[in-house]
């Protein structure tokens, strides 16, 4: 079954699992099979590949998304490519079903392209604004932000700041020595109770003030689907009676 349906949308409590807006009783929720972390709040149209305290509120084909991620409303992939190299993009030269339905007669060269969409790939504390549209197969870096209505063809670097149709580099985040450091330092990995009393604010004070190793508790990657992610709460609550 592609759907996971909530009879009791109570069941999700103590799980870490949100979903905004509230999803009602009976509500269907589809990508039953995608795997997660806790503390991810997902769209009602469809769980998403999300790392722990990420939200989304679109629903889209992609591989995975890391941790403390931001993804607004309307974000899509782009569809099944076409052969643009050939005489023609028209999947006519490569699809039997297409010459039928426009009932072509005689014998076919038997040419054959794949369509296959590949997934993009989506980092750590990425931000995605409002109607992007992505190249499927793409990788979005760790910290990058993609401006509202970007249009984004290529493989963004991490910490870069892109937006336009085609996209493009606006500008990095912070210079090249604290994009290093906040690369190497994979604060995402932490707990955020451990880090809270640092200043966000300002990236070279997070960095010079960054805990110790043995002041950190790493934050261990479990993805689950919905159907591990309950099982687990129920052996769990079963322990604790």
């Amino acid at each position: 079954m592609k759907f996971f349906v909530f009879d009791d949308p109570d069941i999700l409590s103590g799980t870490g699992i949100r979903f905004y807006p509230k999803i009602k009783a009976g509500q269907k929720v589809k990508n039953r099979k995608t795997k997660f972390e806790r503390l991810s709040q997902h769209s009602p149209q469809g769980f998403m590949p999300l790392g722990a305290y990420s939200y989304t509120q679109s629903v889209f084909h992609v591989d995975r998304i890391g941790r403390y991620c931001s993804i607004a409303t309307n974000v899509s992939v782009m569809g099944n490519t076409h052969p643009h190299t050939w005489v023609t993009t028209s999947p006519i030269t490569y699809k039997e079903r297409r010459r039928k339905f426009w009932g072509v007669q005689g014998e076919n060269r038997g040419l054959t392209f794949n369509e296959t969409v590949p997934p993009v790939t989506i980092g750590h504390d990425v931000w995605i604004g409002q109607n992007v549209l992505l190249k499927s197969g793409i990788s979005i870096g760790d910290g990058a932000v993609v401006a509202a209505g970007a249009v984004v063809t290529k493989d963004v670097e991490p910490y870069a700041i892109i937006g336009g149709n085609p996209a493009a580099v606006i500008r990095r985040r912070f210079s090249d020595e604290i994009v290093s450091d906040l690369v190497e330092l994979q604060w995402w990995r932490y707990k955020y109770d451990c880090l809270q009393h640092l200043d966000f604010s300002e990236p070279q004070m997070f960095i010079d003030e960054f805990p110790e190793a043995e002041h950190l508790e790493e934050l261990a990657e479990e993805r689950l689907n919905i159907d591990g992610h309950l099982n687990q709460k129920l052996i769990s609550d079963q322990l604790v009676s």
